[in-house]
């Protein structure tokens, strides 16, 4: 990380991201977020020593966001304030109630047309500043959609997380700290196994099966954007609706219920393995009428 803090909470940020990063969880967003943060503690702030709730209510409701809701920015200190609190420093936690629960939205369920167009467009992606994503994106998308997996799952996934002897992939704390392994099938783990080899090429010793060049794993904003360029470069648009990177693991779920059906098998008594093989805490139930609305 580039920037360095200087508001008088400097030492509270770094050390957090630092206890993030021990805990291999996700820091590019809060490293980017929490750079806006302390810039308007500097400005606003400058001799405040701890996260008050005044300084946090003021940078939620701060009109130069720059590009964050104040959702994103109350969940950023909410959880600073969650660890300063553990370390024994006064700070304010935000409350629960405060991030309200998001009107769901219906998944987007890809035609055959579609999800080859997609994939298409994933081979003919490129970055002259970064020719391993020539082969990175390809690969990140295909290996998320063919096993389910959540787009963090596959972003954190670690070299050592793959076994190309037995075929299978060690999901290492994923949602609720649910760890698992998944039986991978052999085309999508041989693509695997060769684009381990093309990537050791170029990045030594790397720790991230797809490492991005700062050397860690990549952000969940970059497989977003990828994504969506993928997108508008298949060429499907957006008449039907928004497709996000999440909903190629509905799909990935949708196809094996419907491939079940047809094989005429009974989904009460298969519905657990699919269950414990996405990682869900509690099996999945199919309303009654499913077989004639669809949906579940």
């Amino acid at each position: 990380m580039n920037y360095e803090f200087q508001s008088r909470l400097a030492g509270h940020i770094s050390s957090f991201l630092e206890h993030r990063k021990r805990m291999d969880r996700e820091i590019s967003d809060y490293q980017k977020h929490l750079k806006h943060f302390d810039r308007f503690c500097l400005q606003n702030y400058p001799d405040e020593i701890s996260l008050t709730q005044n300084l946090a209510f003021a940078w939620c409701n701060d009109a130069r966001g720059k590009g964050a809701s104040a959702t994103k920015r109350a969940c950023i200190l909410r959880n600073l304030g969650r660890y300063l609190s553990l370390a024994g420093e006064p700070a304010y936690i935000m409350p629960q109630m405060f991030f309200p629960t998001p009107k769901p939205v219906p998944p987007y369920i890809l035609t055959d047309n579609e999800l080859e167009n997609f994939f298409r467009a994933t081979d003919g992606y490129r970055l002259y500043r970064n020719p391993l994503l020539e082969y990175t994106v390809p690969v990140i998308f295909r290996l998320q959609y063919s096993c389910g997996m959540r787009p963090q799952e596959v972003r954190n996934l670690r070299r050592i997380d793959f076994n190309f002897a037995d075929k299978t992939i060690y999901i290492a704390e994923g949602k609720h700290r649910k760890d698992r392994k998944l039986a991978v099938d052999t085309n999508t783990m041989e693509l695997c196994k060769k684009y381990d080899g093309i990537a050791n090429t170029s990045i030594t010793g790397r720790k991230y099966f797809f490492q991005s060049p700062s050397g860690g794993a990549y952000s969940n904003s970059w497989l977003s954007q990828t994504f969506h360029r993928c997108w508008k470069m298949s060429g499907n648009g957006d008449d039907r609706g928004v497709c996000v990177p999440y909903d190629l693991r509905h799909n990935y779920a949708s196809r094996v219920l419907m491939c079940w059906l047809e094989e005429g098998k009974d989904l009460n008594t298969w519905l657990p393995y699919l269950s414990a093989y996405m990682g869900h805490v509690a099996s999945l139930y199919l309303c009654v009428d499913w077989k004639k609305t669809g949906k579940a």
